[in-house]
């Protein structure tokens, strides 16, 4: 589970709180939960910082950009101010809580950072742009993980497993030296071609060297329930993707309520369920038994 507020929904062996999302704003920890900390997409940071935005030659690396349709404002990866700031903060977090979950620590995609910070920075590593750039995501990882110490370690993928190096500077197998699992976004307002979703996890299963965790979108804070799929497609597509081995699935909602909505709502669609069995999901059947029996 993977929820806006610091609040445990029963039914899930993971609860991961979105401590700090790329609104850039840090809410409270909860110890009962597992905290998501987003990092270089900082839209607050940007805002207080133009300077240490993210730069290509296609300019810089904020929501205003068309070039590249970015969702947030991008920090620089190697502004120290913000990696300094990052990694304290995941160091408190996973003192107070049961684990750490990061996302955005990447580069913003192709092209990017060319400020002096990082001309400067790849000029003195001696290594090729793109593993001066995978370089630097896997350092930032690596020194996060000192910081979380022995607390769970996930790390937080972009679900494209072809192009993730040259556009991100991901490096799947360096990655995997650091992280206990990788979270894997499949967020969506719509799953009408679940195929699409079972290829992803089949490709990511297939590539990364530790477990993997898909996600999937039930409604995200602000969204109209009419424009968010129902749970009826979700289960679908979840039952698709558990089929391809992956080692579990995290399902994001903007607060509880809307949690104990969607579990309600699976719980209810008998038809649906009988009508997945043999489906290859039973690990997904299997999930929404336990609801069955905490669901009121």
């Amino acid at each position: 589970m993977f929820i806006y507020e610091p609040t445990p929904v029963e039914g899930f062996d993971l609860q991961v709180y979105r401590l700090k999302s790329e609104r850039g704003i840090v809410g409270t920890p909860n110890p009962e939960m597992t905290t998501n900390i987003a990092c270089f997409g900082d839209n607050n940071m940007a805002g207080k910082h133009p300077d240490w935005v993210q730069m290509s030659k296609d300019g810089p690396a904020l929501r205003t950009n068309k070039r590249y349709n970015f969702r947030w404002d991008i920090v620089c990866n190697h502004e120290k101010q913000m990696v300094d700031y990052m990694l304290d903060l995941i160091e408190d977090t996973a003192e107070k809580t049961k684990g750490i979950t990061l996302s955005s620590m990447h580069f913003a995609d192709h092209g990017f950072c060319v400020c002096p910070r990082c001309r400067e920075a790849y000029e003195k590593s001696g290594l090729d742009w793109l593993e001066w750039r995978a370089q630097t995501v896997t350092d930032f990882i690596k020194s996060a993980k000192e910081r979380v110490k022995n607390k769970p370690f996930y790390v937080g993928l972009l679900p494209d497993p072809v192009n993730a190096y040259e556009r991100f500077g991901m490096d799947f197998d360096a990655l995997a030296e650091y992280a206990d699992a990788f979270v894997v976004p499949h967020w969506s307002r719509s799953y009408a071609t679940p195929w699409y979703f079972e290829s992803l996890s089949r490709a990511f299963k297939n590539l990364l060297k530790k477990p993997v965790y898909p996600g999937l979108y039930i409604r995200g804070p602000g969204d109209d329930p009419n424009e968010v799929e129902k749970p009826e497609q979700i289960i679908k597509t979840a039952c698709r993707i558990a089929r391809t081995g992956v080692d579990g699935l995290i399902f994001l909602a903007g607060n509880a309520t809307i949690m104990k909505e969607f579990q309600k709502a699976a719980v209810a669609n008998v038809k649906l369920r009988e009508e997945l069995e043999g489906y290859g999901g039973k690990p997904v059947l299997d999930l929404i038994d336990r609801w069955e029996s905490i669901i009121q």
